[in-house]
């Protein structure tokens, strides 16, 4: 079980495994806070995308915290 809150996670410090879906915080994007899945290119690129209101995949730029998907109520 989770705690019923949890820390933003510095992305410089730790990431998120490939393929994890999580929340994003990016303040100097069009949304600020939003869910996206990371996608490193290679070990240097810290790459995190989500899809826009028309279904295309964007890089969300900016990413500097990052916290898990919380688990679905019972």
């Amino acid at each position: 079980m989770q705690p019923a809150y949890q820390i933003w996670l510095d992305r410089l410090t730790q990431l998120p495994e490939p393929g994890q879906c999580v929340l994003v915080y990016a303040p100097d994007e069009w949304t600020d806070m939003r869910v996206a899945t990371y996608k490193p290119d290679n070990e240097a690129s810290h790459a995190f995308i989500t899809k826009d209101s028309n279904g295309n995949t964007r890089y969300v730029k900016g990413v500097t915290h990052w916290l898990p998907i919380p688990e679905r109520p019972r």
